[in-house]
């Protein structure tokens, strides 16, 4: 069958969009760039927050009439409900998250419909990065997140399967392994203490060849008790030396209102500790601003805490209440009042990081090529993930001696200086 597929949302969700791509193709199917040119479409949706369940909503409407049939899967099931109502849903497979691997069958179960003869393939990706999922579901209990409610208990995937997968994702021709979850320090918490993180990243670095290993988004509150280990993994041949470390809130009180686990005490003991190690660390951080009870305490509290610990990376969102989560019960603030928090706290966000990358300026460091970007420019990923625009396009996968000149609030700007010797760089 011709299939169109679209994934959205986090690097989980398209994590697994990509997995169900490939084993679309490896039963036969083929994947076409259009979807009014497909037998069928396949969309994974992200309902994270009320913006993107309305953009979601909308998009299967669309596709829903473009394609003869439409598999819809990922996080927005479950509200399937009331939110995919209409002419359309009997036309509509829906598929859970952990029932993914039926979706190829699903498709062998009908015939294509009458279509035109010739269609354009999907074209192929420009990055050479892959996502490699770790394990469905986490431990925590958020009081506001959805995503938990949509993925179940923590099931890690097994680590001699994430090894085969990696070896497959490199022979694909990958520079750069992604893993994901909800939570990846809660990996392993379901298969005994002796099977964590650190040994999974130690593991997996082994057989990296000339790839790299970035490790995604983790609690404070599973990294704990493996913060030293976990420095040392970081060390690895081949493992970026970033840290996706969401805080949510400078404030303890806001903290335990989200159910976190952890006092914001926690949260700077792991990063003292982890740049302590690696003082180069990227750390990469999320904010949600305008939680229910929300002071102008706790959020002075917050911009505190950003303005100590100075992440190169800050992700603010606004909280948005969703479905069946405990928070949804709670008084929501004005919206005026989080729309003005939000722009200030972006504003702080803004500043702090291009003070922390402008310490880059001048120095010099071994960059790969991931991606082409706009204007004949390039990015290429520092060892510590930083993203650094070069004005020329090497070729993608290549590494470079690059000398950083400038700043900006999400990147660093650098020059190819391909005849430098590495040694000495940063």
């Amino acid at each position: 069958m011709r299939v169109y597929l679209e994934a959205f949302g986090c690097a989980q969700n398209r994590g697994e969009g990509a997995e169900i791509g490939r084993e679309l193709e490896a039963r036969g199917h083929r994947l076409v760039a259009d979807p009014a040119t497909s037998d069928a479409a396949v969309l994974v949706t992200c309902g994270v927050i009320g913006p993107t369940e309305t953009r979601m909503v909308a998009r299967w409407h669309r596709l829903a009439v473009a394609a003869p049939r439409l598999i819809v899967t990922g996080c927005l099931v479950p509200l399937r409900t009331g939110l995919f109502a209409g002419p359309a849903e009997a036309r509509t497979v829906f598929v859970p998250i952990r029932e993914q691997a039926r979706i190829p069958e699903l498709l062998a179960l009908s015939p294509p419909e009458d279509g035109p003869g010739s269609e354009p393939a999907a074209p192929p990706s420009t990055r050479l990065a892959e996502e490699l999922v770790i394990a469905q579901g986490c431990t925590s209990g958020c009081s506001y997140c959805f995503s938990r409610l949509a993925r179940g208990p923590l099931q890690s995937v097994p680590s001699e399967e994430l090894v085969g997968r990696l070896h497959a994702a490199v022979e694909r021709g990958a520079k750069e392994v992604r893993l994901t979850g909800l939570d990846t320090a809660a990996w392993g918490l379901d298969r005994g203490p002796s099977d964590r993180l650190p040994e999974l990243v130690r593991r997996l670095a082994a057989g990296l060849g000339p790839a790299f290993l970035r490790v995604g988004m983790m609690s404070p509150q599973s990294l704990s008790p493996l913060v030293d280990r976990y420095a040392e993994a970081l060390g690895a041949p081949g493992v970026y030396r970033f840290l996706h470390l969401p805080v949510q809130s400078g404030s303890d009180a806001v903290l335990e209102r989200m159910h976190r686990g952890y006092p914001v005490a926690e949260f700077r003991r792991q990063v003292r500790r982890l740049r302590g190690r690696w003082p180069d660390l990227h750390l990469a951080t999320d904010i949600i601003v305008g939680f229910p009870g929300e002071t102008e305490e706790d959020l002075r509290a917050t911009e505190e805490l950003l303005a100590e610990v100075a992440p190169e990376t800050v992700n603010v969102t606004r909280f948005s209440p969703r479905p069946g989560t405990p928070a949804a019960r709670l008084r929501p603030l004005g919206t005026g009042l989080v729309k003005r928090r939000s722009r200030h706290l972006v504003e702080v966000r803004r500043r702090i990081a291009r003070e922390r990358l402008e310490r880059w300026i001048g120095l010099r460091g071994r960059a790969r090529v991931m991606e082409y970007g706009p204007g004949g420019s390039a990015v290429a990923r520092l060892a510590n993930y930083l993203p650094v625009v070069l004005s020329r396009r090497p070729p993608l996968g290549a590494d470079l001696q690059v000398r950083i000149d400038g700043a900006r609030t999400t990147y660093l700007l650098g020059t190819p200086e391909d005849s430098v010797p590495s040694g000495g760089s940063k």
